[in-house]
């Protein structure tokens, strides 16, 4: 009976009923609360997502933006320096600017770690100038071996001018005048040559035994001594020259200038050095660019110990020493030239003109 009681009240009262009065009702508002929990979660995290994509758009924007702004700025700056780069060269400045970009060989953060300390440089020196002794003499030798061949004929010396071997124009003015002062072995032997042919080209015959006992050939004899002679004098002027652009200073002398070279904060080769060579006329070089080109080696001066500072100023002195011995050896060969050149240029003239009275005067009773 029981059992049949529960199973009517089932059928007659409705499910809405039994929640209400048995205060189920709670559960649903547990439910809607939960949905409307997740709703605003979800609009939190959509606005934070929005925010967030808003942000990093702003921020490529701005990237993008600091890109153009960049590279519009260096397209402006290249566009400067190509039109100060072609006023540069339209000037004719090209050459003489990169020469004084001293950052091209000094770093602006590099510091020489100490004056020059070297003790070997004047011995060094002294061999030097004892092999540019030995290749001058060497130089000598052989040029009055050239011009002083017997039977030689002058096409002969043509011809060597001629030839595929002989330097041309641009290798003879480079062996003169060397781009970074040392010459090459290969180059000293050019200046050689350009020296036999700028001076001498067409060496005067030389007379047997026979043509010198002659009236004659005494006569020719003495003019072809006093010309060798003239001749010689300047060929000797410029031999120095060469040789003080020839490699022939020592290698422990070239280390120690490669070693300077660094400590003083530069960059790549060293001024002078060629093939790991350096010549007198090099290191002169070097040791100015050191100092004069340095902007480091101001700073160094100011701040260095006394010690350091007394061997700068001795290394200094002794080498301004010694380019005033080289000044003066010069100076006396320019005197001597200048000298030859004068009596010259007098002998055609005032030594004519007396040659001439001479031989009207007493020429005729002899």
């Amino acid at each position: 009976m029981k059992r049949f009681f529960l199973i009517a009240c089932l059928f007659l009262f409705p499910a809405q009923a039994w929640a209400a009065g048995c205060n189920c009702g709670a559960i649903q508002g547990m439910i809607t609360m939960a949905h409307m929990q997740t709703t605003q979660t979800i609009n939190a995290f959509t606005a934070m997502e929005a925010e967030a994509i808003r942000s990093e758009i702003l921020l490529a924007a701005q990237n993008i933006i600091g890109t153009v702004k960049t590279e519009s700025a260096t397209i402006v700056r290249a566009i400067v320096g190509l039109k100060e780069s072609n006023a540069a060269i339209i000037k004719g400045q090209a050459a003489a600017s990169e020469a004084m970009k001293t950052e091209d060989l000094y770093g602006k953060a590099s510091q020489p770690s100490g004056l020059c300390g070297a003790s070997s440089v004047g011995a060094g020196l002294q061999l030097s100038a004892q092999a540019a002794t030995e290749v001058r003499g060497a130089m000598r030798d052989r040029q009055r071996e050239y011009a002083s061949r017997a039977g030689a004929r002058p096409v002969e010396y043509l011809d060597r001018i001629t030839s595929d071997e002989h330097p041309d124009a641009k290798a003879m003015t480079d062996s003169l005048y060397p781009l970074q002062d040392t010459l090459t072995e290969e180059q000293v032997a050019e200046a050689h040559e350009s020296i036999k042919t700028l001076t001498n080209p067409r060496p005067l015959p030389v007379v047997t035994d026979a043509q010198r006992e002659t009236p004659a050939g005494q006569t020719y004899a003495a003019a072809r001594l006093i010309h060798e002679g003239r001749l010689a004098v300047v060929t000797e002027t410029l031999n120095s020259h060469v040789v003080s652009h020839a490699p022939t200073l020592p290698d422990e002398v070239t280390a120690w200038a490669q070693n300077q070279w660094s400590e003083a904060g530069g960059s790549g080769t060293p001024p002078g050095i060629v093939n790991g060579k350096l010549s007198e006329a090099g290191l002169y070089k070097l040791l100015t660019q050191m100092r004069l080109g340095n902007p480091n080696w101001f700073v160094q001066v100011t701040s260095a110990t006394e010690a350091g500072l007394l061997r700068e100023l001795v290394m200094m002195q002794a080498l301004q020493l010694e380019l005033t011995r080289k000044n003066n050896e010069l100076l006396d060969r320019l005197a001597v030239t200048t000298s030859m050149d004068f009596l010259t240029r007098m002998e055609g003239t005032d030594g004519k003109a007396m040659t001439d009275l001479y031989t009207r005067m007493v020429g005729a009773q002899q």
